[in-house]
């Protein structure tokens, strides 16, 4: 009897690993979790996620409680979005944009983690700034588990801080 409940749980296990491996792990977690693209972030909003698996970057009195500011950018906000989107584009091999690029100072990507595919979000917006410059508000986000262990944080300071 236990051989057996062993045995079946065993060729489950095995049968939902082939499926994970045949599917592909990013599509099966958007089959699971569904597409980790949810929309453009509403910065005004300043909602965060109730666990610690997210983070946010902005300019100075862009907004409320950023985990690290970001200095402004000199290039108007077209410009500054198309260089951090390059960049991130260069830095990270998973990354990919999923915006429909209608609007040009703002960007979304999706990016995943190296072995087991987690999607992650990232949102970019530029905005001018009283004195000419170019704000920044950047927002990365986990769509799955309650920790990222920092790995957003460090992802948009990567980002952000080397220019």
């Amino acid at each position: 009897m236990v051989k057996t409940i062993l045995l079946s749980v065993a060729i489950l296990c095995g049968a939902l690993v082939a499926a994970f491996v045949l599917v592909g792990r990013e599509r099966s977690w958007e089959l699971m979790a569904g597409s980790p693209d949810r929309g453009q972030r509403d910065f005004g909003a300043n909602k965060r996620s109730p666990t610690p698996n997210d983070a946010l970057a902005c300019s100075p009195g862009l907004c409320q409680d950023p985990d690290f500011e970001v200095a402004p950018f000199d290039d108007a906000p077209p410009i500054a979005i198309e260089r951090l989107s390059q960049r991130l584009l260069d830095t990270d091999p998973l990354a990919r944009r999923i915006d429909d690029r209608s609007n040009p100072s703002r960007a979304r990507f999706v990016t995943y983690s190296p072995m087991m595919r987690f999607p992650d979000v990232i949102h970019l917006e530029a905005t001018p700034m009283a004195d000419g410059r170019t704000g920044i508000m950047a927002y990365a986000r986990a769509q799955l588990g309650k920790s990222d262990m920092g790995k957003n944080r460090a992802r948009l300071e990567a980002l952000l801080l080397s220019r």
